[in-house]
C-alpha cells in the first residue's frame, strides 16, 4: 500500500483518519501543523506516496501548503480534505491530476476510494 503524510490540525480527526488508513493497509505519519508536515516531508526516507492536507491549518492555509508541497515533492499525490475545499479553478495548474479534493465529512470508504484514484493516477 502507500506511505501517507496526514496534516490535520484537529487531533481527534487525525487519530480517526490514521486508524482508518492503517486498516486499509497504509503507513501513516500524522502532523498537526503545516510546518511539521513540511518538515516531515523534507526528512522522509522513504518518500511519501501521498499527502492528505486539511485546507484550513492554524499556521498556513491549505493553498499555501499545497504550493510548498508541489514544489518540494513534484511527484507526490495530494488529497485536500476540508469542509470547504477549494474549487478546481483555485487549484494550482502545476498540480494537474496529482491533486484532488474531498469534502468533509466523509465516510472511510470515500477516503479509501479517493486515495486509490489518486494513486492509480
Amino acid at each position: 500500500m502507500a506511505r501517507i503524510l496526514l496534516v490535520e490540525d484537529e487531533e481527534a480527526l487525525s487519530r480517526l483518519m490514521k486508524t482508518c488508513l492503517e486498516r486499509l493497509g497504509h503507513e501513516v505519519v500524522c502532523c498537526l501543523t503545516a510546518a511539521d508536515g513540511l518538515s516531515a516531508l523534507g526528512a522522509a526516507c522513504p518518500a511519501f506516496d501521498l499527502a492528505i492536507l486539511d485546507h484550513w491549518l492554524p499556521d498556513m492555509n491549505g493553498m499555501e501548503m499545497l504550493s510548498a508541497v508541489l514544489t518540494s515533492a513534484p511527484r507526490l499525490r495530494v488529497l485536500i480534505a476540508s469542509g470547504n475545499p477549494p474549487g478546481d479553478s483555485e487549484l494550482p495548474a502545476e498540480g494537474g491530476q496529482r491533486v484532488r479534493c474531498l469534502r468533509k465529512p466523509f465516510l472511510p470508504k470515500m477516503l479509501g476510494e479517493a486515495i486509490e484514484q489518486l494513486l492509480q493516477g
